[in-house]
């Protein structure tokens, strides 16, 4: 199969899943003055299938890279983050954006290392940056930006432990420090600046309960919807303790039945660190969502189970189970793990009045 043929295909699957969650979203009847919120979950679901397709295939060659795109665009808890509204997951969009900034993070980060150059920090840098829109509606955007920050020294560490014969371990290691410190400092500027220039309120003063009221209009309607899906209808401690539905169970299984070879050890144990640095953690302290974060890497882990030097039984194994992952996906539909239903608009205020037309 040429790359050509794995782009097309590639771009299908990802169109065909999105399509999934699109419709489903569609069915629970989202109000048109509020799309936006599915136009920056698409977008992210996209550019996440995209990314998978580009890194698979650079590491795998086009089975593998195929094998990853289908496990990652059917995951269930992803589709689920795509078509739930706003009303039931507030923050499913942005989730899914968060989630790409932070595998463009990884991507960028790895490749700086391997090869030191100014324009990879810089999409480090602002991929870092954007990785905390993923977080404001979930909790405190300290938690990704920590794991990212462990990821990075593990990086470090890594990169300097996988040096080839011929290179100098110092010299690698001190090459891998300056190029995820510059990465950081670029990640620092773009958020001084936007801070500097934004009127917008603090991540605190979005949970502050002694916030002045909002103005009227389609932005008081928003922060309603959050309001009502942080009380009414979000789900109390207890009930977000994180669920195996909310797991990308088949990326993890064949990522547990994956070849290891000595010359991936590098990306290896890359993918490994951000799977346990901002995959596992967020998915303990935020349920569903973080299995969103763990889908894609846990999807390029399992991209080896479609090696050459694999039998070929195997590889008919591992294609089996992403077979079973989208049928699941296909009879799961309209209803995903997050509670899309048909009636979910209605009851909240402000959103009966928007989905008439009528102004509040």
């Amino acid at each position: 199969m040429t790359e050509q043929r794995a782009h097309a295909w590639g771009a299908a699957m990802i169109a065909a899943g999105g399509l999934l969650g699109v419709t489903a979203a569609l069915w629970a009847g989202r109000p048109g003055s509020l799309w936006r919120p599915l136009v920056i979950g698409l977008t992210g679901y996209a550019a996440t299938g995209v990314l998978v397709l580009r890194w698979g295939l650079d590491v795998y060659g086009p089975r593998g890279a195929l094998g990853a795109v289908a496990l990652a665009a059917f995951t269930p808890c992803v589709l689920a983050a795509l078509a739930a509204p706003p009303l039931v997951s507030p923050a499913g969009g942005t989730t899914l954006l968060g989630g790409f900034a932070q595998l463009a993070a990884a991507y960028a980060l790895m490749r700086c290392l391997l090869d030191p150059a100014f324009q990879w920090a810089l999409v480090a840098g602002v991929a870092i940056a954007t990785v905390p829109v993923g977080a404001f509606l979930h909790g405190s955007p300290v938690a990704p930006l920590a794991g990212l920050a462990v990821f990075s020294l593990l990086l470090v560490v890594a990169r300097t432990l996988t040096a080839e014969r011929l290179e100098a371990r110092a010299r690698v290691a001190q090459a891998s420090a300056v190029s995820v410190g510059l990465a950081w400092a670029v990640a620092g500027a773009i958020v001084l600046v936007v801070a500097a220039a934004s009127h917008l309120p603090s991540a605190g003063e979005y949970s502050d309960a002694t916030r002045p009221a909002a103005p009227a209009g389609l932005g008081a309607d928003i922060i309603a919807v959050a309001d009502a899906a942080s009380t009414d209808v979000a789900p109390s401690a207890p009930a977000r303790a994180a669920g195996l539905s909310s797991l990308p169970l088949a990326a993890l299984l064949l990522a547990f039945a994956r070849p290891w070879r000595r010359q991936r050890r590098y990306t290896d144990i890359g993918w490994l660190a951000a799977l346990c640095c901002f995959g596992v953690p967020l998915w303990v302290a935020w349920g569903e969502p973080g299995g969103v974060f763990m889908s894609p890497v846990a999807a390029l882990l399992a991209g080896a189970c479609w090696d050459k030097s694999r039998p070929k039984w195997a590889r008919r194994a591992a294609a089996l189970v992403v077979g079973v992952q989208v049928a699941v996906a296909v009879l799961l539909w309209p209803h995903y793990p997050g509670g899309v239903r048909p009636d979910a608009w209605l009851p909240m205020p402000g959103i009966a009045a928007l989905s008439r037309g009528e102004t509040p």
